[in-house]
């Protein structure tokens, strides 16, 4: 892959600044730029891309524009339209060290896609990426290349530079373990046979010491998420998006019933102090010569930092010993860790370098 990237305000410019150069190219768009899939297709420039929450180039983070970046020639690019029936082949992955691949974040079929990318890649292959979409949370189209743009898709790029990885999500543990004794999907109706909605708000007026109104509940989403614990004792941070009319919780990814789930708080310091140290394990795991750098961080993040997300951000460039960092916004986030399977995760940050 290589280092060429540049911000554009708009889809006009890039076009006009690109089309008849005969490159490919790998588009982040942000969800308030204006995105015409007929002005792409018209301009004949080879393109894949999706669209994020913001994208960060350097340490500025925008919500219009996109960032373009410069595939090598030799760089495979698939995009499969449907994530349950990839049309792909072991040999398609022949030769590459590293992948990164986008995914609809909103679909209720990625563990299932990432099983199946998993089970056609070699076990050394290291895979980083995150999930499409934009917020508020509504699945629509998302993924796209110059021929069309597509929901429950996800975009697969092969690289034959490797990629080293830091992950860390920086949400404590707030009490002990509890059962997720009743859910479907993505959807948690009861923890410890007691209604989900109920229990979660008891776990937060107990840390809080104080009684919330039904109405204020939502505004604690962002603090305190579920985490759902491994067979390794691995904590996946499940992120709650939305509370139903009949109390269950919707959640960012799948939970699995009777599951052991954990309860988790955010301290905005903490946090930071968790993306720095991605960042520091990413660049040591390449010796210090990355290329360029990338990170995938929930939106779920940024929504909770706040003002103090510009802060991390120049925090996490300087321990990337300045070198280019490009971030998205992301709607979950997916890593491999010497694993037996690729992870999606939520409000968790990954910074992955380019060696």
């Amino acid at each position: 892959m290589s280092i060429d990237i540049k911000y554009y305000k708009t889809l006009d410019t890039f076009v006009r600044d690109c089309k008849g150069d005969n490159n490919r190219y790998l588009l982040f768009i942000a969800q308030e730029c204006k995105f015409y899939i007929s002005l792409l297709k018209n301009s004949k420039i080879e393109a894949y891309g999706a669209i994020f929450p913001e994208i960060i180039l350097d340490t500025i983070s925008y919500k219009e524009g996109l960032i373009a970046y410069k595939l090598n020639k030799n760089e495979k690019v698939f995009l499969q339209q449907d994530i349950n029936n990839l049309t792909l082949k072991e040999d398609d992955f022949e030769n590459i060290n590293s992948v990164i691949t986008f995914v609809d974040g909103l679909s209720l079929n990625i563990n299932s896609y990432l099983d199946s990318l998993y089970e056609l890649l070699a076990p050394e292959t290291q895979v980083i990426g995150g999930g499409a979409g934009k917020i508020p949370f509504e699945q629509k189209e998302n993924i796209f290349s110059n021929e069309g743009i597509y929901k429950e898709a996800a975009l697969i790029i092969c690289l034959e530079n490797k990629i080293k990885v830091g992950f860390e999500h920086g949400w404590s543990l707030m009490q002990e373990q509890a059962i997720a004794t009743l859910s479907k999907e993505n959807t948690l109706f009861q923890i410890d046979y007691i209604n989900a909605y109920e229990f979660y708000k008891s776990m937060i007026e107990k840390d809080l010491n104080k009684t919330i109104l039904d109405e204020e509940l939502e505004t604690y989403l962002k603090t305190y998420p579920l985490g759902l614990v491994k067979f390794d004792n691995e904590i996946l941070v499940k992120e709650i998006i939305k509370i139903n009319k009949d109390k269950s919780l919707v959640l960012g990814s799948s939970i699995p019933q009777n599951s052991i789930i954990n309860f988790l708080k955010g301290e905005k310091d903490v946090v930071i102090e968790a993306s720095k140290k991605a960042a520091l394990k990413a660049v040591e795991n390449c010796n210090n010569k990355q290329k360029a750098v990338f990170l995938f961080e929930c939106v779920s993040r940024r929504l909770f930092l706040d003002e103090n997300h510009k802060n991390e951000i120049e925090i996490i460039k300087e321990n990337i010993n300045e070198k280019p960092l490009i971030g998205l916004l992301t709607l979950g986030e997916i890593v491999n860790n010497n694993d037996m399977n690729i992870n999606f995760y939520n409000k968790t940050c990954i910074v992955g370098a380019l060696c």
